[in-house]
């Protein structure tokens, strides 16, 4: 971006650029943690003091009250669980946006709903804050390794001059649109995942039901419109090596495919596989799966309903 629209993003001689980093979770953390790595400036804060201390470890600035610090940041960037706790830190009455500087900048990266983005991004210009939403893709690993996928959104010169600092966090850059239109993307790319897993595991274990051999059935998928990179990569690395850690936390995909069914709904078109899907997301979230493994979470709905185990 430049000067006259915000000096968020780039650093005087003087001085670097300040960030604030509101959200270190599991994903959260090792993005802040890569902008310290690339030399930016980065204060962060999060409700869990475990989280602020392993960031202050990491080589960042850990911050006890985010509403001070907003007053200072060129730059405040969230990463949050959710729509609620986006609006409560970012628009309460105490919320980080009647905090900021006029001429800052909010990048806002947490997976809601298009219509709690635009709400904001008019909060923030009606207080003189530039404000660009870009949700991520990809899992933990990616975050760790500064390579998730970004789907950014907003004023095409606010984003462009973001790019140093959104190029430490992920590899791959999309320009969406205007402000909604990168929680679009990100909420239909979810539901289209949380179907693609869903059926493949389905047809596994239907297969392991049947006493098919599964290399046999992976070597046919592999030559037909069946081949997915759920099969090639996800379920092969650690749901059928039995690995439930978590890359992406079930109760994070439960919520994701019901705001891309209610975005839908609002849309007046069918996700009726998205339905589906959400429905098994449920009862995983029933069975106590919810901070797992989204992939290792439906395997095992699904072996129970069949009464069978894959592994590979």
């Amino acid at each position: 971006m430049s000067n006259s629209r915000s000096n968020s993003t780039e650093s005087s001689a003087s001085r670097k650029p300040v960030v604030l980093f509101a959200g270190l979770g599991t994903m959260g953390l090792p993005m802040a943690t890569n902008l310290v790595r690339a030399g930016f400036d980065v204060h962060g804060h999060d409700a869990n003091p475990a989280a602020v201390e392993a960031f202050a470890r990491a080589g960042g600035i850990a911050v006890s009250d985010a509403a001070d610090v907003a007053a200072q940041a060129d730059v405040i960037v969230t990463m949050l669980p959710d729509d609620a706790a986006v609006v409560a830190v970012l628009a309460s009455d105490q919320g980080l946006l009647g905090r900021a500087r006029v001429g800052s900048l909010a990048i806002e990266m947490s997976t809601t709903s298009p219509a709690t983005k635009i709400s904001l991004a008019r909060e923030a210009s009606a207080r003189g804050v530039g404000f660009i939403e870009c949700p991520v893709g990809k899992t933990v690993e990616h975050a760790v390794a500064g390579t998730l996928t970004l789907m950014a959104a907003g004023d095409p010169e606010l984003v462009e001059g973001a790019r140093p600092m959104l190029a430490a966090m992920g590899n791959e850059l999309f320009v969406c649109g205007d402000i909604g239109a990168g929680s679009t993307v990100k909420l239909i790319n979810n539901a289209l995942v949380a179907c693609v897993n869903a059926a493949s595991i389905e047809a596994l274990v239907a297969a392991r039901k049947a006493n098919v051999d599964l290399a046999l059935l992976m070597s046919v998928f592999k030559t037909t419109m069946a081949w997915n990179n759920a099969l090639a990569i996800g379920l092969p690395r650690k749901a059928l090596k039995r690995d439930f850690a978590p890359g992406f936390m079930t109760k994070l995909a439960h919520k994701d495919v019901g705001l891309a069914l209610a975005m839908a709904k609002d849309l007046d078109v069918a996700m009726s596989q998205g339905e589906a899907a959400h429905t098994l997301l449920a009862q995983a979230l029933a069975e106590g799966f919810g901070n797992d493994d989204t992939p290792g979470s439906l395997l095992r709905v699904c072996e129970a309903r069949g009464g069978v185990q894959v592994t590979l």
